[in-house]
């Protein structure tokens, strides 16, 4: 995956050994428009992100988190996805049986409550669907809320698994994590081949060497 901005003359590249790349931005103007622009899902033709020779949609192929601190994992693109992926699972021949019995209790059991106030009623079980009881139950995703780490990762595994999302862009994060927790994370991200771009506002001491384009506040890349 290539990343190139028409006012650049310098290109950040991803591959199969190098999943993290990193965008420092040390003029404010620059940086309030960069971010303002992936905020509006705007200004493609300024910037890019090409994968296998495709563009990506900043809408629908790319994640940009602007406060990893709130992290949507009940995103209703993902939870719509994983309903209908639990649907399909309680249909299937491992779970056939289970989900009639289970149906079955259900309206056995309404059954007895309508006796109570002397109503007849009936279900057309066609139409009785496990996603159903999801959302009645209020069905949502979780995750590791005591490691920010994991936490972090959790996500990113969601949105890949269920959204197939190609690159997350952080804004800032490493203001977020200990130089242990960073290593970590890389630690993970590589394991499970995640494409990230870092874009923050000043570079840290330590260098993990990562691909990058410094612009400094002068608007020249070094």
């Amino acid at each position: 995956m290539i990343f190139s901005h028409q006012t650049l003359t310098k290109t950040l590249s991803w591959s199969d050994t190098s999943h993290i790349c990193e965008l420092i931005i040390e003029s404010p103007r620059f940086l309030r428009e960069f971010l303002a622009a992936l905020a509006r899902h705007e200004d493609e033709e300024k910037f890019s992100f090409i994968r296998d020779g495709k563009k990506l949609s900043l809408k629908d192929d790319v994640d940009i988190i602007f406060n990893p601190l709130k992290l949507e994992f009940n995103n209703k693109k993902a939870l719509t996805v994983l309903l209908k992926m639990l649907v399909k699972t309680s249909l299937s021949e491992d779970f056939y049986e289970s989900t009639n019995r289970f149906k079955t209790n259900i309206i056995k059991y309404l059954g007895k409550l309508t006796d109570v106030e002397d109503y007849s009623f009936e279900v057309d079980s066609e139409d009785f669907n496990l996603d159903v009881i999801a959302k009645a139950i209020n069905l949502h995703i979780i995750g590791d809320e005591d490691d920010f780490v994991e936490l972090l990762t959790d996500y990113m595994s969601m949105m890949t698994e269920l959204l197939d999302t190609k690159l997350f862009i952080f804004i800032n994060l490493r203001t977020f994590l200990e130089d242990n927790e960073l290593k970590r994370l890389i630690h993970n991200i590589d394991n499970h081949e995640f494409d990230i771009l870092l874009v923050e506002s000043q570079p840290e001491n330590v260098d993990y060497r990562f691909e990058k384009i410094i612009i400094d506040h002068d608007l020249c890349e070094l």
